[in-house]
Formats: C-alpha cells, structure tokens, sequence
C-alpha cells in the first residue's frame, strides 16, 4: 500500500465480520445485493447497487445511490444521491444491515470551520463572559489551535454535563458496572478540576478528543490498582482497557454517539426551526416513516417534509463537523 492510498473498512454490528478495501486516490466503489459491485451485502432490504464510497481529498464520502430501504448514517437518512463525509466510529445502517466505519490510518484533514452562524445559538456556542464570573462559577479554557484564533471558554457545569455521559458509557463498555462506571467519570471531572482552577488545553499536545480518552484510562487504571478484586464489574468478566485495538473502537463509538447527541440539542435549541419541521425531521429523517405517512399526520406536503428534513440535517452535520474539528 502506497502513501496515496488509504483503508477503509466496516465492521458488521450483528456478527463483527470485517469489510474492506483499500482506496486509491479519487476511487469510488458500489455496495449493495449484486455480484458485480465492490462490497456486496447479503441482505434482501439492500439493493442492487445501494450506495458508493468515495475517496476524495484524504476525506471519505458516502453517497446514497436511489436505495430502496434508504442509508442512514449516525442515524439520519441520506436523500437520494446525497453524499456526506463518514470517519472512524460512524454508524451506517444499509436496509437492515448496520455497520461501524473503521478508518486504521486516521479520518483524514479536517473541515475549515465556517464562521459563527446566527442560525446557531446555544451553549455550545457561548459568548466570553467576565472573568470574575468564570472566577466565582470555575471554567475550563480550551485553546483548539496553535494561533489561539479558536477558543471556548465553558463552564463546569457544562462540562460535567457534556463528557460525564460520554465516560460513563465507555467506561461501562470496557468493563465497569454501572455503580463503577459513575465514579469514573466523577473522578475523571473531579481530576480536572483539582489540576488546575482555570484549565488550558493546547492542541498542540494532542487533540482534546484523545486527552480526554487517556484521562479516562488513567483514572480506571488507578481505580483498578488500588481496589483489585473490589472494583464492581457489569456483566462481562474482564476488564479490556489494556485492549488498544478495542479500547480505540469503543471509545470512537461512544465519542460519536455524544457527538451526535450534542449537535441534535444545540440545533433543536437554537429555536430557528418551528416544533412541527421538528419532528418532520424527527419522524422522517431519524425514524424512516415514510414521508406521506408524516404528511398525513402532520398535515404538511411530502416536499415540505424533505424540505424540512434537509434543512435540519445539514445544521446538525455541520454541527457535527465543527464539534469534531475542534475537538478531534
């Protein structure tokens, strides 16, 4: 494999097998039921020639081919020759067929982030606020690039309430039972905030993304060391945080469900949608009912559904993006 080309893979969630290629510069290659596309799906909700994955400047690309079941990626469907960027821990769901992408060498560049747009407006997007505030309530600075052009200043409260969920379900996953789980991430927090009252984060050590990872194992590590056989594990007999290759999937899993779930509340609450193109996206977009179902029950044209649906799904990819690129 030369330095232009680039695997990709997907892990099949149902019984783990492993597709994969290696893509060259530009390459697209066809999934679906027949014999003669790249990847073919043994799965009769899938059709013949059901998406394409392309390569394209270091980034990769899905692209819904007219599909009679749909794609869905992260959980929002893709219109018919809609084409958006995947990375490691995405989930795509083909008919019936749910699959985990896996990208071995890395994501690839990341997106430019556009300037701050008025159609946002939420936590995630808080303005810098008086010092001696942040000095009474505590914060967390952190500096997402070298020229310091790009910085969020956030409160503890939200960051409690933005990464606790995301450490207590891997933390869960690799190993701890729930009690167990809830104290690392507690602890995981309270290391923050006893490091340092004003916290600063450089990217130029390494993205927040991964910092936060090793935090995490650090604090499970210790928890293991100091309490052996007391620690309370969930249902699995081991514990696998000194498992890299699962340790990396999981945690990328667990980072893009919060991802997600951080890009849907910040588009939802930035009040630019009404309730009813709300939940046109939510019915159609995410749960996959069909469009002149959601017409009847919403009294709204099928076109003004996939209008809303659109709309809304470009706001919360974007919000995805510009989350992952700060943030790793």
């Amino acid at each position: 494999m030369n330095q232009d080309e680039i695997k990709f893979e997907l892990q099949i969630t149902t019984t783990g097998a492993i597709l994969e290629h290696v893509f060259g510069p530009d390459e697209e290659l066809t999934m679906g039921r027949d014999e003669s596309v790249g990847i073919t799906l043994q799965d009769d909700a899938v059709s013949r020639r059901h998406a394409a994955i392309r390569l394209h400047g270091g980034k990769f690309l899905i692209r819904d081919l007219g599909s009679r079941s749909g794609t869905n990626v992260n959980w929002i469907r893709l219109e018919d020759e809609e084409s958006v960027r995947i990375r490691t821990g995405d989930r795509i769901r083909f008919g019936s067929t749910e699959c985990l992408v896996r990208i071995p060498g890395g994501d690839g560049p990341d997106e430019e982030i556009a300037p701050e747009s008025p159609e946002i407006s939420s936590p995630e997007r808080e303005t810098r606020t008086d010092v001696d505030e942040f000095k009474t309530r505590g914060s967390l600075l952190l500096r997402l690039n070298a020229s310091g052009t790009l910085e969020r200043e956030i409160g503890w409260r939200d960051f409690y309430d933005r990464y606790v969920p995301l450490i207590k379900g891997f933390a869960g996953r690799a190993g701890a039972g729930g009690e167990e789980a809830e104290d690392v991430a507690h602890e995981v927090v309270a290391n923050f905030f006893r490091a340092s009252h004003r916290f600063e984060y450089d990217a130029a050590h390494g993205r927040f993304r991964g910092y936060l990872k090793a935090a995490t194992l650090n604090a499970m590590r210790a928890r293991w060391r100091k309490r052996g056989d007391q620690v309370r594990l969930g249902e699995q007999d081991e514990v696998r945080i000194d498992d890299p290759g699962y340790v990396d999937d999981v945690w990328a899993q667990e980072w893009t469900r919060s991802v997600i779930e951080r890009a849907l509340e910040a588009v939802r609450s930035s009040g630019n949608q009404s309730e009813q193109s709300w939940e046109a996206f939510d019915l159609y977009g995410r749960r996959g009912v069909p469009a002149a179902e959601v017409a009847e029950r919403l009294s709204m044209s099928p076109e003004a559904i996939r209008q809303a649906k659109s709309r809304i799904s470009r706001q919360v990819r974007a919000e995805i993006e510009r989350i992952r690129t700060e943030e790793g």
